[in-house]
């Protein structure tokens, strides 16, 4: 599930909003201890690295900007997490001889993070293709993509006809095909981004 931060629910987080925050949390923290779990199968840590995740994120949402790909982020955050925990791990259990073990977590998560990073990044670039868009163009591309709205739908929505949504649509996927040239082709991305 991608949650983009737009204008309202940014104003939210700035203001402090618990019920955003607790929103977004609700949306994706059992995706997120899974996913650390992958690298510390320890259930209470893994859940306690995606509870820093989102802490981290509560203490730097005057940072956020609009078009934010949360869970790009907090995986990003999550992952970094549980590699400086195994990081830890490893040199104390260096004197404890369990090093095998943390030593093996540890390269499976570098190994694994090969892939996805590229998922990241990619979400990353998505995301810097978004903030190059005109304010205009990043709202349907947001609308079409992260809503899964029709062009008819943002027509109606933004009171625009339905062919400058068309035309708007050709404009962010140029300025997407640009940032992500060297990536999977846009279609396929793009069509597997909507919900």
């Amino acid at each position: 599930m991608q949650i983009s931060v737009d204008k309202d629910m940014l104003k939210l987080l700035q203001k402090g909003d618990e019920d955003v925050y607790r929103s977004i949390f609700n949306q994706l923290q059992p995706a997120l201890v899974i996913y650390a779990k992958e690298y510390v199968p320890d259930t209470d840590m893994a859940s306690n690295l995606v509870q820093e995740a989102f802490l981290k994120m509560w203490e730097k949402r005057h940072s956020l900007k609009v078009g934010t790909i949360l869970s790009a982020y907090l995986y990003k955050s999550v992952r970094n997490l549980c590699l400086n925990y195994l990081r830890h791990l490893k040199v104390q259990d260096k004197y404890l001889g369990n090093e095998q073990h943390v030593q093996l977590n540890y390269e499976a998560l570098k190994d694994k993070s090969a892939e996805r990073l590229l998922e990241g990044e990619i979400l990353e670039r998505i995301q810097q293709a978004v903030e190059k868009m005109t304010p205009q163009c990043r709202r349907v591309f947001e609308l079409s993509r992260f809503e899964g709205k029709s062009y008819k739908e943002i027509a109606l929505e933004m009171g625009i006809a339905e062919k400058t949504v068309e035309n708007q649509m050709g404009k962010a996927l140029k300025v997407a095909r640009a940032e992500l040239k060297e990536f999977l082709p846009i279609t396929i991305l793009l069509y597997n981004m909507m919900p």
